[in-house]
C-alpha cells in the first residue's frame, strides 16, 4: 500500500503498523523498492516522496510519524540528501535514515562522514533483494531497541526525580532527610538543641545546606553540616579531583556538573565560617582572634542502599566526612569532634550565632 504525506497526516493510516518513507526522484526507483518491502514486511507502509522539499516539509509537521527513511542522495538540480541530513536529524533526531545513491564513487567520502551522526547504513544502487530487506530489518529493530532505551530513561529519570524531589512529602528524598533529622533528633547527649534551619538560605554552587547542629558540652563548639543525597541501588564514584558519578549495573545513570563532593563541602565550610563572622561583626562583638572562631565539621550522608566504597578521600579536607546513615551514631560524632583542634568560644558567640543565624 502507497500513501502520500498528506493521507499520514489526515490519519487514514494504521497506528500499529511501521511506516517506512521512500524518497527519490525516480519514481521507478521507489515503486520497486515498496514492492520488494511489501513483499517481505507485513505490518508496514510505505509513503513516497519526490524531492526533498517534500520530506523536509512532512517531517516539519510529522516528527514522530516515520520509522524509516530511505533517501536518495541525487536529485538532479538542488539540494542533495546529504544536504538536507542535519535538518532530518533536527526535525526528527531518533529516524533512522538509509542513504541510497547510484553514485558511490562520487559522493563516497561524504557517506562515511556521514555514518554513525546522521545515517545508519547505505545502498548502492541498483539494490538487491537480499540487501534491502536485512538493512530494512536492522533499521527498524534498531528504532525500536532506541525508542525501548529512551523510554527506560525517561522512566528512571522520573522515578529519580520523584526521589530527590524535596517538595513532594512522599518522595523518598524528602523521607531520608527525615530519616537523618529524626537521627540527629535523637542524640539529646550530643547536641545543644535540635537541628536548625537557617533563617537566610545558605546555598553553595547551587545547592541548600540540609541542616545545621551545635555539639553540647563537653564536646569543642562545632557546626554539623549535613548534605543528603539519594541514590538507591548504586554506586558512587569519585575523588578530590573529578566530579560524582552514579553508576548502575555498570552504566552511568546520573552525571553531576557540580564541582567534586569534596571542594563543595570545603567551600560549605568557608561560607557558613563567613556567614558567622558577618554575624559577630555586625553585632559589634570584639574579638576576632582564630581561637574564638567556631568550627564546622562537614558531614555527607549517603542511603545505606548506596555504594560508596570507590570513592576516594585520602586528598579530602579534614573538615569532611562521608558516612552512611546508619554510621551517623552518637559515638560517631564524638570521636570527630573530639579529633579535630579545640578551640575556646565564647558564650557570647554562641548567643549571638543562635539568635542572628536561626
Amino acid at each position: 500500500m502507497t500513501a502520500s504525506g498528506e493521507q499520514l497526516k489526515g490519519g487514514t493510516m494504521s497506528e500499529n503498523k511501521k511506516i517506512i518513507a521512500l524518497t527519490d526522484d525516480d519514481s521507478g526507483v521507489r515503486s520497486s523498492l515498496e514492492r520488494t518491502v511489501l513483499k517481505h514486511f507485513k505490518d508496514v507502509e510505505i509513503l513516497q516522496f519526490s524531492n526533498t522539499i517534500e520530506i523536509k516539509k512532512f517531517l516539519l509537521n510529522n516528527p514522530q510519524k516515520l520509522d524509516l527513511l530511505i533517501l536518495d542522495i541525487h536529485f538532479g538540480l538542488g539540494e542533495t540528501g546529504l544536504d538536507i541530513l542535519p535538518d532530518i536529524k533536527k526535525y526528527a533526531p531518533g529516524l533512522p535514515v538509509i542513504l541510497l545513491s547510484a553514485m558511490e564513487k562520487t559522493y563516497g567520502n561524504a557517506v562515511t562522514e556521514s555514518a554513525g551522526e546522521y545515517i545508519i547504513d547505505f545502498m548502492s544502487k541498483p539494490v538487491t533483494e537480499t540487501e534491502l530487506v536485512i538493512k530494512v530489518k536492522k533499521a527498524l529493530n534498531s528504532k525500536d531497541d532506541n525508542a525501548k532505551k529512551l523510554q527506560q530513561l525517561q522512566s528512571e529519570n522520573t522515578l529519580l526525580s520523584e526521589m530527590l524531589s524535596a517538595e513532594d512529602d512522599k518522595g523518598a528524598g524528602r523521607l531520608f532527610e527525615d530519616e537523618v533529622q529524626s537521627k540527629l533528633k535523637s542524640m539529646t547527649k550530643v547536641f545543644l538543641q535540635a537541628p536548625y534551619e537557617p533563617k537566610e538560605n545558605i546555598i553553595i554552587n547551587g545547592q541548600e545546606i540540609d541542616s545545621i547542629a551545635f555539639t553540647a558540652a563537653p564536646l569543642p563548639f562545632a557546626i554539623m553540616v549535613f548534605e543528603t543525597k539519594y541514590f538507591p541501588n548504586a554506586k558512587i564514584l569519585g575523588s578530590v579531583n573529578e566530579p560524582m558519578r552514579v553508576m548502575v549495573n555498570g552504566i552511568e545513570k546520573v552525571s553531576t556538573k557540580r564541582r567534586n563532593l569534596f571542594e563543595q563541602s570545603e567551600n560549605q565550610f568557608k561560607q557558613v565560617s563567613k556567614r558567622m563572622e558577618k554575624i559577630l561583626k555586625e553585632a559589634g562583638y570584639p574579638k576576632h582572634e582564630e581561637v574564638y572562631r567556631p568550627f564546622i565539621q562537614s558531614f555527607i550522608v549517603f542511603t545505606d542502599t548506596t555504594d560508596i566504597s570507590e570513592i576516594k578521600t585520602s586528598n579530602a579536607n579534614k573538615y569532611t566526612k562521608i558516612c552512611k546513615l546508619k554510621d551517623l551514631t552518637p559515638d560517631f560524632i564524638v570521636k570527630t569532634a573530639f579529633a579535630m583542634p579545640k578551640r575556646q568560644v565564647d558564650e557570647t558567640v554562641k548567643k549571638t550565632v543562635l539568635e542572628k543565624l536561626f
